[in-house]
């Protein structure tokens, strides 16, 4: 049973009459699973069915990118069966005032001997974790975590403010209906602000005031379009609620979308509110479906529209653009199974009707569908091509995206789509004051600390910094690599080293900017780049700023000695070397995978200096570096450009093979690239340029008119297809060629004995109209397996399996 103490510390700010003034707190519950998981049952078991208590970790809880959205009281994470700070952050980023955060994990002083990599590379060995060794000393030395464990219960000291007269947790100051409307009704004395008595009373702050007046006075000035950037907890969706309130009064119709239909659930309750209905749609079981009070009385079209009527009030006023004149006579909600609730009151013909809808973001109406506003939640968990293709459907517009969190680094989504947001002119809108929570709250500085993702916006293109500031900047650190290298050739102070070495300010500056200069950095990449043995840091710093970084993977060689064979013919896949094994399949050769390789996973250059050398200068270290340590060759896997292939070039790098389909985060195609260090690996780079320019050619060439080196390659990923060890895209090209080879052979000997041998049955035949098909780039599948006959893509590969393996066997090459 918990101690009484300890459930009164951690519990008392939720019971708290003045709860929203209190900071939030976390327990961390250590220990064998089966004592950690009967005391946390203890702990939860008396509190009131009305506290929201969400878990993420366990065997049956919410996967973490359910939580974008939602708020609750209570948040527990579960780390015995692994460890992922994405989930640590995700929850913490839902807690509410005074709530708090219970973390479940095994014994503090054993548990980084005991973790369970997902990120382990084949051949590689998992030692002691230096993240969690980390973490661990991390709450061990903050004041305000509480730990309990089987034979100690620490409890932070506490203050005056702590202390209440009585305590009764089957009773709580209040239900979870009017704790609810205690946070409405006394937002405001959540942070005391400058200027706070200006305030209006449906904001929480006067920042988000600000922005929602710059918001629709651009708007009535014709600039319709708008970003809104926050750390979580902000109140980015109050505010898009509030402001699609105010649209809706006009009678516009809007659209909007998120990855999750759940995670818009707070949106679409101050859109409630914005419009003038007072009401709650939480309930203690609201992660699947938010349940309302209302009877409805009047109806929603069919695809689950929310419809708004509005008219002049009993004094004649009209709406404004603010959205806080006027009134709302009808209203009709429904979102599918999520909301179902509507309300009715007398209504006039001449009102306006507005409408707002959501939609998936894969369902087509939302390009070719006719709306006045499109609203984006939490763009940074959308795939880029599908957020350029909804933002260039769309003439109006406001995305929200949080700059720190677990879906994807908000930062790296702002460099990628900068481009974009300036070239439409669109409004940039961005929040610091916490809402959900108080100013300097303990447990979001913790979190903080532990994820490595506080302080990002020192590498913000939108910190709003002159450009004069950034020139001088750039110029003073031009000058002083000068100094240290005087010839042309950048130079500064190059590092390699672990990651798990570096100082603590170390740490922050490189995930600080690897988190701004990629699309997807998560606070789970940390962790894979402390405790991940196959990675190597090389950086760059003038005095003790970070101006760029590159992580590289080592990959090939004595790791993959007994599993090259099956890598080579397709039938292995382990995880990591992803180069390695990349070039491994292309050549058919085991021997490709027995070379050591440094895959440059990651390469980052300071936004602000970008365009300088640096880039150039750092993989020109790692370069001499990998001679020197006997690296065979340098490889790098990235998103096709036209700028990134010239940088590549311009490193010394070739580049050996295109993915076949674009990467669905970034809508680019995979491209790798190779660069030669050792001597011996001369040959395999000549196998590596022939095979890739056999794959851009235009024309289909016969098998044996094909340079030996493409042939001999062709041939044997032919056979590991017949042998059904390759899958069928691997082999495209080479069927091409087959095919033509087999149509040239056929009309040079038809009616001959050989020709008829390569159909000894109706089901192996090889028909003219086969052949023809075959030799089309890319196969056409649909057409084959309609003239096969067979049903489905895997009844097709069979089927041809059968028939390439004909085809070899009577053709002579």
């Amino acid at each position: 049973m918990a101690p009484p103490e300890l459930t009164q510390w951690l519990f008392n700010p939720i019971y708290s009459q003045a709860r929203h003034t209190e900071h939030r707190r976390l327990l961390v519950l250590s220990g064998e699973y089966e004592w950690v998981n009967k005391n946390l049952t203890s702990i939860l078991s008396d509190i009131p069915s009305t506290l929201i208590v969400k878990e993420v970790g366990a065997q049956n809880s919410l996967l973490r990118k359910h939580l974008l959205g939602n708020e609750c009281d209570i948040g527990v994470v579960h780390a015995h069966q692994g460890f992922n700070p994405g989930n640590l952050m995700a929850i913490a980023g839902t807690i509410r005032w005074g709530g708090c955060l219970i973390l479940c994990c095994p014994t503090l002083d054993s548990w980084h001997l005991h973790t369970r990599p997902s990120h382990l590379s084949h051949g590689f060995t998992a030692s002691p974790s230096l993240y969690i060794k980390r973490l661990v000393a991390r709450l061990k030395n903050d004041a305000h975590v509480a730990i309990w464990s089987s034979n100690n219960c620490h409890i932070p000291d506490w203050v005056a403010g702590d202390t209440v007269d009585s305590l009764n947790r089957l009773n709580p100051v209040t239900s979870e209906s009017s704790i609810n409307q205690v946070l409405s009704e006394n937002a405001h004395a959540t942070q005391p602000l400058d200027g706070e008595e200006t305030r209006r009373p449906q904001f929480k702050s006067v920042e988000q005031q600000a922005a929602f007046d710059c918001l629709t006075n651009r708007w009535s000035q014709g600039n319709r379009k708008a970003v809104i950037t926050a750390p979580r907890g902000r109140g980015k969706s109050a505010l898009l609620g509030m402001f699609v309130a105010s649209r809706l009064k006009k009678g516009e119709k809007i659209v909007i979308t998120s990855a999750i239909r759940e995670n818009t659930s707070t949106l679409f309750k101050h859109i409630r509110i914005g419009i003038g209905i007072g009401i709650d749609i939480e309930s203690s079981n609201s992660e699947k479906k938010a349940q309302g009070s209302l009877a409805a009385d009047c109806g929603t079209d069919s695809n689950g529209t929310t419809n708004f009527n509005s008219t002049t009030d009993a004094n004649g006023s009209t709406d404004d653009e603010s959205g806080i004149a006027g009134t709302v006579t009808k209203v009709a909600f429904a979102i599918e199974d999520f909301v179902s609730e509507a309300v009715s009151h007398q209504t006039s013909e001449s009102e306006k009707s507005g409408s707002a809808q959501w939609l998936a973001p894969d369902n087509s109406t939302l390009i070719n569908g006719d709306y006045d506003l499109l609203i984006i939640d939490e763009a940074a968990s959308f795939p880029l091509p599908v957020l350029k293709l909804l933002i260039g459907a769309h003439d109006n517009y406001v995305i929200s995206t949080t700059l720190q969190g677990y879906e994807g680094s908000g930062q790296g989504f702002m460099q990628r789509m900068l481009p974009a947001f300036n070239a439409e002119g669109a409004l940039h809108l961005s929040l610091s004051t916490p809402l959900r929570w108080i100013q300097n709250d303990k447990l979001e500085s913790l979190i903080h600390i532990i994820c490595l993702f506080e302080g990002t916006e020192s590498f913000n293109t939108f910190s709003g910094a002159p450009p004069e500031i950034l020139r001088e900047l750039r110029q003073e650190l031009r000058q002083k690599l000068q100094q240290k290298a005087p010839s042309d050739k950048f130079s500064g102070d190059y590092r390699i080293g672990l990651v798990s070495a570096l100082s603590e300010h170390e740490l922050h500056c490189v995930m600080q900017l690897l988190a701004t200069a990629h699309y997807q950095t998560t606070p789970d990449d940390f962790m894979r780049l402390c405790d991940s043995p196959d990675i190597v840091l090389f950086t760059q710093w003038v005095d003790s700023r970070l101006i760029a970084a590159a992580i590289i993977n080592c990959e090939g060689g004595e790791p993959l000695a007994d599993v090259r064979e099956g890598i080579a013919d397709g039938s292995r896949r382990p995880k990591g070397h992803l180069g390695a094994q990349r070039l491994t399949l292309l050549t058919a050769n085991p021997s490709t995978a027995s070379y050591r390789y440094w895959r440059i996973n990651r390469i980052a250059v300071a936004p602000h200096l970008q365009g300088q050398g640096l880039g150039r200068g750092l993989v020109s270290f790692i370069n001499e570096q990998a001679s020197a340590q006997n690296i065979d060759a340098l490889t790098s896997s990235y998103g096709a450009s036209d700028k990134l292939n010239h940088f590549w070039q311009q490193c010394g790098f070739t580049l050996v093979d295109m993915g076949e389909k674009p990467n669905k985060a970034s809508g680019e195609t995979s491209a790798l690239v190779v660069k030669s260090i050792s001597e011996r690996f001369g040959s395999q780079q000549e196998v590596l340029l022939c095979l890739f320019t056999h794959s851009q050619a235009t024309d289909i060439v016969p098998m044996s008119k094909l340079p030996t080196i493409t042939r001999n390659t062709l041939i044997k990923k032919l056979n590991q297809f017949v042998d059904a060890t390759r899958p069928l895209n691997q082999v495209s090209l080479a069927i091409n060629a087959l095919a033509a080879e087999v149509s040239v052979s056929t009309q040079s000997a038809k009616h001959t004995e050989r020709a008829t041998k390569a159909c000894t049955s109706e089901t192996d035949e090889v028909t003219p109209e086969l052949l023809l098909l075959l030799t089309n780039s890319p196969l056409p599948s649909n057409k084959l397996i309609k003239l096969l006959g067979v049903n489905g893509r895997k009844s097709l590969t069979e089927s041809l399996r059968k028939k390439i393996g004909n085809m070899l066997a009577s053709t002579t090459i």
